[in-house]
């Protein structure tokens, strides 16, 4: 475990801040340009994606208010800044593409999936019947 108190963990949070501040920024830049809600269908809460940035946001800067004022019942929220590289989604357009790609694809996946379980249940049934009992117990000589 790293010591709170050394250099590189210092850097991290001042690193921390600053980022979670370029959010902040870009978010409020957002809002003031789309509108919050009641601006019609481009505001900034009508898109899935800026709602997951901030909610990102949110959570950042709960988690730097926790580490400030030694909050221990809002560290937990401190794991749900693994979501923070979802952010690179909202900026590149052919990776948010993919990822869409991905969820509307699992319905299929999973069809493929019942297929290759039911192939699976085939086969154990069959080498059941087959082998039936001959790898029972070990022969010793």
């Amino acid at each position: 475990m790293t010591d709170p108190k050394s250099p590189q963990m210092i850097f991290l949070g001042k690193l921390d801040i600053i980022m979670t501040s370029i959010f902040i920024l870009e978010m409020v830049l957002k809002i003031i340009a789309q509108g919050y809600i009641c601006n019609g269908p481009k505001s900034y809460m009508k898109d899935p994606w800026c709602v997951l940035d901030f909610f990102i946001v949110l959570i950042s800067i709960l988690s730097i208010v926790a580490a400030e004022y030694n909050l221990t019942y809002l560290k937990a929220l401190r794991m749900l800044r693994i979501m923070k590289p979802l952010r690179m989604l909202t900026m590149m357009r052919s990776l948010r593409l993919a990822i869409v790609s991905l969820f509307k694809s699992i319905p299929d996946i999973l069809n493929l999936l019942l297929i290759v379980l039911f192939f699976i249940f085939l086969l154990a049934i069959l080498c059941t019947t087959l082998f039936n009992g001959k790898f029972y117990r070990c022969h010793t000589d």
